[in-house]
C-alpha cells in the first residue's frame, strides 16, 4: 500500500506549513519546544487519515486467494500488513520530522552559516579575523547556547551557577559514553 507513505508525507508538509505560519505570525521565546508541539499535534492528522482512507484505496498490488497449505491466513496477513504500512507511514512523518531538526538547528544555531551571512553583509564581501569577533560575539553565542540548555531543562542556573538537571546529567553521561566509545574527543 501507498497510502501510509503518502500520509506520511502529506502529514510532514502539513507540519512545514503550520510551522512556517506559526513562527511567521508570533514571537516565539521557546521555538524548539513549539516545534514539538506542532510535530505531535499533526499525529491525530494521520491516524484520522489512515482510519478514514479504505483499505482497497491507494493498495499497490492487491493480496491474492491464499494457498491452502500456507501457514498464515488471509486474514492475518491483512493484519500484518495493515499495521505494517501504518507504521511504515507514521514512522516516515517521524523521520521526515528529525531530518528537519537536523536542518533546524543549522540554520538557527550554526556559528559557520552566522559567520557566512555576516561576510555577506559587508560591501567588500569580506571579513579579517577582529571583524568576525566584533560581528559575532563568542560571549553572546555562550549565553544563548545557556540560555536554551535552561529553557530546555538541561541545566539549573543557580545564581549564575549552572548545574546539570536529572535530564542533562543522563544525556551528559550517554554523550561522554558515545564520544569515548568512538573515540571522538572533547569537541565543541
Amino acid at each position: 500500500m501507498i497510502k501510509a507513505p503518502l500520509l506520511g508525507l502529506f502529514s510532514f508538509l502539513l507540519f512545514l506549513a503550520v510551522h512556517v505560519a506559526v513562527f511567521r505570525g508570533v514571537e516565539l521565546k521557546e521555538r524548539f519546544r513549539a516545534l514539538e508541539i506542532i510535530f505531535f499535534s499533526i499525529i491525530p492528522v494521520y491516524l484520522i487519515g489512515y482510519w478514514l482512507i479504505p483499505s482497497g484505496y491507494m493498495v499497490l498490488a492487491p493480496l491474492g486467494p491464499t494457498p491452502a497449505d500456507q501457514w498464515l491466513s488471509i486474514g492475518t496477513v491483512y493484519k500484518l500488513t495493515w499495521w505494517g504500512n501504518f507504521l511504515a507511514g507514521l514512522g516516515l512523518y517521524a523521520f521526515l520530522f528529525l531530518g528537519y531538526c537536523q536542518f533546524y538547528f543549522i540554520v538557527d544555531r550554526s556559528i559557520s552559516v552566522r559567520i557566512m551571512i555576516e561576510i555577506e553583509n559587508t560591501a567588500s564581501k569580506k571579513m579579517n579575523f577582529e571583524d568576525i569577533r566584533g560581528a559575532y560575539s563568542f560571549e553572546g553565542i555562550f549565553r544563548r547556547r545557556l540560555g536554551h540548555m535552561v529553557e530546555g531543562g538541561y541545566l539549573k542556573d543557580e545564581g549564575g551557577f549552572y548545574s546539570n538537571t536529572k535530564k542533562g546529567r543522563a544525556e551528559a553521561l550517554l554523550f561522554r559514553f558515545l564520544k569515548d566509545f568512538l573515540r571522538l574527543g572533547k569537541g565543541g
